[in-house]
């Protein structure tokens, strides 16, 4: 099965399917860092630089494409935000790709499309362009909101998530959250040296606004992180989780919670790309077990091997 991942950011749909019979065939977005990291994590996808405004429709369906996987931008639908829906110019490149699948033929448009958002994009103008389009294109369509925690990962992140098919949807299957692991499986190995300087929180800032934190124990087997937004490593606050250590309070880093995300072991960032631009990158990524567990909804192909 042949995709295209849009909005591709550092890979978490390419992730998502990796060992599986879906192939990555083209992967887009326009951050030259979200890219490098792709490109250094899957090579082979045709990981490449294109304006969702102006994407064509040939360059969407050349080939022949069984999948397109949308993680458009959230910030028009964000509680954090102004929530400008389709009047924020960030909504012009989901709206001009439900503008192409509108007036594509029947034999160019994929047979299976997901989307992954904020839950504040649920009761939107763009969901409900959304769906209005694909409902008048023949989907069927599958909505839900789920976050990590109730796959057993340790960290708050509720999203909604979409699957759309032309073929019969297998239903969600509801069952009783899974029980956690612990937060300690998923942070880095204590340091021989001490924490790294750039990830400790000065002693001043804790003191004056430490109250207003979420602060972990590791060793705490009930702990679970917020969402680590965008922000994290630049806002101190509501951008996400703190953890104590031996030498005070650190943040997060991005290593770990690409764990959370349950990128692969494998997974690297580049060597250029800096400490903040990390954070910012893994906080607009994607839950990889949180998309593997939607895409049982669609008929795709089985493992491999």
């Amino acid at each position: 099965m042949r995709a295209v991942e849009l909005f591709c950011g550092i890979g978490g749909f390419a992730a998502a399917v990796e060992g599986t019979g879906v192939h990555v065939v083209a992967a887009l977005d326009q951050d030259d860092a979200a890219l490098a990291t792709y490109r250094l994590n899957f090579s082979g996808h045709g990981a490449r630089k294109v304006d969702l405004e102006r994407v064509s429709a040939w360059e969407l369906t050349a080939g022949g494409v069984d999948l397109w996987w949308l993680s458009p931008p959230c910030q028009p639908y964000c509680e954090r935000g102004v929530r400008r829906d389709l009047a924020d110019p960030r909504a012009r490149s989901l709206v001009h790709i439900l503008d192409l699948a509108a007036r594509m033929s029947d034999e160019a448009l994929p047979r299976h499309l997901a989307l992954e958002n904020v839950a504040g994009f649920v009761g939107s103008e763009a969901h409900g362009r959304l769906t209005e389009v694909l409902a008048s294109r023949g989907y069927r369509l599958q909505e839900r909101l789920l976050c990590p925690t109730e796959l057993g990962i340790p960290s708050r992140r509720p999203r909604y998530y979409l699957a759309a098919s032309r073929q019969a949807l297998a239903p969600v299957k509801t069952s009783s959250p899974l029980v956690r692991k612990p937060l300690a499986e998923y942070l880095d190995p204590l340091p021989a040296k001490g924490q790294p300087a750039e990830l400790l929180l000065s002693p001043s800032i804790v003191e004056r606004f430490g109250a207003g934190f979420r602060i972990l124990d590791p060793a705490d087997s009930d702990a679970y992180t917020t969402c680590f937004t965008s922000g994290y490593g630049r806002s101190l606050t509501a951008s996400g989780a703190y953890l104590r250590c031996n030498d005070g309070v650190r943040r997060f880093s991005p290593e770990e919670i690409a764990r959370l995300l349950h990128f692969p072991p494998s997974f690297r960032f580049p060597e250029e790309v800096p400490l903040r631009k990390r954070w910012q990158l893994v906080g607009n990524s994607l839950s990889v077990a949180a998309v593997r567990e939607v895409l049982r909804a669609l008929p795709l192909p089985a493992e491999e091997g």
